[in-house]
């Protein structure tokens, strides 16, 4: 099959992932808001905490993303529009990048795993979430595409790396990795940039361990503590990332199945997919919820698409224009779901911004527990007690207590759900243990719902459930406890 000329199909690239954009700009996952409240934080002088005047705590999982984010609000730009631009930035480049990786691989796929990635529609989705995806993502195409040129700047991307995301160190020591093993053995030069490379991202990991441990008291951040966990939910998400690109990913282990029987590991199409499957084993360590979409894995997507597009050429001559077809087909089926997802987030966002109108005009000093830690603490600019434990460091290392959680006494819960027949229905687990607490209706009446224009509060749900706390009440709960807790501890 002839491959369409490099200029042409990258326009073509570009107005795929347009369209993507244009259809996608509205959407902005809540995660985002949480760095951006620390990158403003940060920029105004506060230092890396949730509340102004907070002990210091890791809620985010991008420390690169917030400086830069933090940069561009001290000069003025604004946080939320910059994190979307520079999202689709980061991406566009990346789609490019890869483009040249494959020329430089001497790739002759009649499609290249960089218009694939620019056409999926989730990358187009993840470009304008606000999250620190498309950096990350063109940080791993950037140290990769240098790596091939034998540049000695591609150690810049693979320091960056380690600042970027949690996992960053591993991936950054796996492209280097894969970029000594795939040199040629002959090669005099083969050994002579591994060692200096290794020493500094060594170097940029103990000098990033050290300044956590200096300022938040842990290796890692909060974030880390509060979302890993052992199920098998992370799994259940990969799954569903394998059947969504099912003739991608039968092609995919494919060229695994061939590496195994041939023992040939020195191919770059083996180590793309290796480094993808240590991407794919770190990423279901994180909660379902942090999967959504295949999150954690964009980053490494062209990797993967370039080792099944590899697989695509094992196939019978006859077969590769159908498989092809079809291929390209399931790369655009999740738009249903994300489609879908987009609609449900327009919902949840408009009863957050009549939560929000109405916590504005409350008084600067109230105190409020949630379990949505980003939108509506962002733009209320109160203080929050965070009860999926993301930015406190309680929840994220001693675990969930109720009681504790409770008896922090704020002005308001703010808890999802929805009210049928005169029941409350609590959507998360933690706020329904909080619920139960003895004397938590008489103590925090409920006082108002907040929902999208018209939504009917009867049925099934996102909608914010406030109680406001009643002073008298908790007097004399606490009176009967014998033990009196300030507000706040």
């Amino acid at each position: 099959m002839k491959k369409i000329s490099s200029p042409v199909l990258l326009i073509i690239s570009l107005l795929v992932f347009g369209a993507g954009i244009f259809y996608f700009w509205d959407y902005s996952i809540d995660d985002a808001f949480v760095t951006f409240r620390y990158a403003e934080h940060l920029a105004d002088g506060h230092g890396l905490s949730f509340n102004v005047g907070d002990k210091a705590v890791e809620g985010y999982s991008n420390f690169l993303w917030l400086l830069l984010l933090s940069a561009l609000y001290g000069i003025g730009l604004p946080t939320y529009l910059s994190a979307k631009i520079l999202g689709v930035v980061f991406f566009a480049l990346s789609g490019w990048l890869w483009m040249r990786i494959e020329e430089d691989l001497s790739l002759h796929f009649p499609v290249s795993a960089g218009t694939l990635f620019l056409f999926a529609p989730v990358t187009a989705f993840w470009a304008v979430s606000g999250l620190e995806l498309g950096l990350h993502t063109f940080l791993v195409s950037g140290a990769i595409f240098l790596l091939l040129r034998n540049s000695r700047i591609a150690l810049v991307p693979l320091a960056l790396l380690v600042l970027s995301r949690p996992e960053g160190i591993v991936t950054s020591l796996a492209i280097l990795m894969a970029g000594w093993v795939a040199r040629p053995a002959s090669k005099p030069e083969r050994h002579s940039g591994i060692l200096p490379g290794i020493g500094v991202i060594l170097l940029v990991f103990t000098a990033l361990v050290l300044f956590r441990m200096a300022v938040f008291g842990y290796p890692l951040p909060n974030t880390y503590y509060a979302k890993a966990e052992s199920s098998a939910a992370g799994w259940l998400e990969l799954g569903k990332f394998a059947l969504y690109l099912l003739p991608l990913s039968l092609l995919f282990l494919l060229i695994l199945y061939r590496s195994l029987r041939t023992g040939d590991f020195r191919r770059w199409e083996t180590l793309f997919a290796l480094i993808f499957l240590l991407q794919a084993v770190v990423s279901v360590r994180a909660s379902a919820v942090m999967n959504l979409h295949f999150r954690y894995l964009i980053p490494v997507l062209p990797l993967f698409l370039i080792a099944a597009l590899k697989g695509w050429e094992l196939i019978r001559p006859a077969w590769k224009k159908p498989v092809l077809a079809i291929m390209i087909i399931f790369l655009f089926s999740p738009i249903f779901a994300v489609s879908g997802t987009v609609a449900r987030e327009k919902e949840i966002m408009a009863a957050q911004n009549d939560l929000i109108a109405k916590l504005k005009t409350t008084s600067e000093e109230t105190r409020l527990s949630i379990t949505d830690a980003g939108r509506i603490p962002y733009y209320t600019d109160r203080y929050f007690y965070d009860i999926w434990g993301l930015n406190s460091e309680d929840i994220a290392h001693k675990g969930f207590n109720p009681t504790t959680e409770y008896f922090r006494f704020p002005d308001y819960f703010i808890f999802v759900g929805h009210i049928a027949n005169e029941k409350l229905f609590l959507r998360f687990g933690k706020e329904e243990l909080i619920f139960q607490n003895r004397g938590f209706k008489e103590c925090y009446p409920l006082v108002s719902v907040s929902a999208p224009p018209k939504a009917d509060i009867g049925q099934p749900g996102y909608y914010y459930l406030t109680f406001a706390k009643n002073q008298r009440a908790v007097d004399s709960l606490l009176s009967v406890a014998g033990k009196k807790y300030p507000v706040g501890q």
